[in-house]
């Protein structure tokens, strides 16, 4: 029996053509894990939740907490739109039961400006492999605490001393953890970001052009553009 189920979020904003690409590889690292949708529009693969709630950081995490409750096995992973995975990286690792983990070995990759791959050093909410029950208990935490939503500026991972500090909710353990093969981020015009947005978002001191395999950082944008 698996012991992970996937949580796959998405505003359906993302280019059709991607979406396809994205769910063909996705489907491809999931390696048979059971696979939880969650969609503004209906999607027909997995199990699909359908979201209504205003679009917004806080409401990301909400869309985690209904898919852990949906979900059956003692792990989940999330798996965002914009984001792609290597196989391995869901069956890698897995943190203890009081233990949120988070894969830095992440890549962002521009879609603005010259294609380039620059080092992502941070934890993020799209990488993360967490025990279902302790993801839960931190978000109806949260969600207890701040009924209508968390502030804009403490919407952020589980395990993060600040957040969880802002927020004065339980500090929970977080690890850090490297896959054999990189995750890659797209920053784009879709994001919630308004730097993304805008073709701001500045790349970090760490850049390639080709990298092991995801391969040429020009010829992996032409999936999304």
């Amino acid at each position: 029996m698996p012991d992970l189920t996937i949580i796959m979020l998405t505003q359906n904003k993302v280019p059709e053509k991607w979406a396809r690409y994205h769910k063909k590889k996705l489907l491809e690292a999931a390696e048979g894990y059971p696979i939880i949708t969650i969609s503004r529009k209906p999607m027909k693969w997995g199990m699909n939740i359908i979201q209504t709630e205003p679009e917004s950081v806080s409401n990301v995490f909400f869309q985690v907490l209904r898919g852990a409750k949906a979900a059956k096995t003692p792990y989940i992973g999330i798996a965002d739109d914009d984001t792609l995975y290597p196989k391995g990286h869901y069956s890698f690792y897995r943190p203890p039961m009081d233990t949120f983990a988070y894969n830095m070995h992440r890549w962002a990759l521009f879609t603005f400006g010259e294609p380039t791959y620059s080092m992502n050093n941070r934890i993020g909410n799209c990488t993360m492999i967490a025990p279902r029950e302790l993801t839960i208990e931190a978000l109806e935490e949260r969600y207890a605490k701040f009924p209508n939503g968390t502030p804009a500026h403490l919407s952020g991972e589980m395990g993060r001393v600040n957040i969880e500090k802002g927020l004065r909710v339980t500090p929970r353990k977080m690890i850090c953890v490297l896959s054999p093969y990189p995750v890659i981020s797209f920053r784009h015009k879709f994001a919630m970001e308004i730097l993304q947005k805008t073709g701001r978002k500045r790349m970090g001191i760490i850049r390639a052009y080709d990298i092991p395999y995801w391969g040429k950082s020009a010829k992996l944008v032409k999936k999304f553009i």
